[in-house]
């Protein structure tokens, strides 16, 4: 029985309906799956069984996502990491290993700054360093977006966004219902609460081992050019993965190279 069989477990919190999955032995240490803005928890189909072999997993919506619907209170950075505590106290959970792709990387960054205690490690999966130095021209990206977002018919641009983060039609097919199950007022939070994790902070270290695992056709942000400065910058990064012929949902284009990074990660913490 694959996790997509079993019923999901649901926590209320502020309004909404916080769905989640556990898969696998519960002696095990615990991985923690969190999606990227506008997807949801069926983006880790392909990863599951195999992460399972040696840990607990546990997948969740995020927030207004996926079946985490309506979204109860307004999304920001706070009230997702006060959701990922109580989702992580629900289950008695042990300081777990965070994975998390794009925002579910900004996220797991923001949750190991304001709760150490709960994360072991992170995998971080193609998504932006938080306290990243900004260019002026990011800077200027920044200040724009708000105004950008507002302007693009909404249509085109989960079109657009599906069609620029992977490699795969059946991916993209998949993210673009997935987005599509947000309300446009609703992705513009999302995404404004993302960009709000980003502080210029050039001296901040990671406090916990980890590893950034990414698409070599991922073109999504600064992503591409932060990795190689970010793991030499950081002693707690053990290594910057770079997978071929995937874009930025790099763990559904190439799930076989995902999983094998991931799990290679995960034995050096035993």
């Amino acid at each position: 029985m694959t996790f997509e069989d079993q019923e999901p477990r649901v926590l209320e919190r502020e309004g909404c309906p916080l769905h989640y999955w556990l898969v696998g032995d519960a002696t095990r240490p615990l991985v923690v799956l969190t999606h990227g803005a506008g997807l949801d928890h069926r983006m880790w189909r392909d990863n599951v069984e195999a992460l399972a072999e040696h840990h607990r997993v546990l997948l969740w919506d995020v927030r207004g996502h996926g079946l985490s619907r309506p979204m109860g209170t307004r999304f920001t950075v706070e009230t997702v990491i006060d959701d990922m505590v109580a989702l992580l106290d629900a289950i008695g959970a042990p300081p777990a290993v965070h994975v998390g792709q794009s925002m579910g990387g900004n996220l797991a960054q923001e949750l190991v700054r304001r709760h150490p205690d709960r994360v072991r490690a992170l995998v971080l999966v193609d998504c932006a360093c938080n306290t990243a130095a900004l260019s002026w021209m990011e800077r200027l990206g920044v200040w724009l977006t708000p105004a950008m977002l507002r302007l693009y018919p909404y249509g085109a641009l989960l079109r657009h966004s599906a069609q620029s983060i992977s490699a795969l039609e059946s991916v993209r097919g998949y993210c673009q219902d997935a987005m599509s199950r947000l309300e446009k007022h609703e992705t513009l939070d999302v995404m404004m609460a993302v960009l709000g994790c980003m502080r210029d902070e050039p001296d901040a270290r990671i406090p916990k081992p980890f590893v950034l695992v990414r698409g070599a056709l991922s073109r999504a942000g600064s992503i591409a050019k932060q990795g190689p400065a970010w793991a030499r910058r950081d002693p707690s990064c053990r290594v910057d993965v770079v997978i071929a012929d995937a874009n930025h949902c790099v763990n559904m284009d190439a799930p076989r190279a995902f999983n094998d990074a991931v799990r290679s990660f995960l034995a050096t913490l035993a």
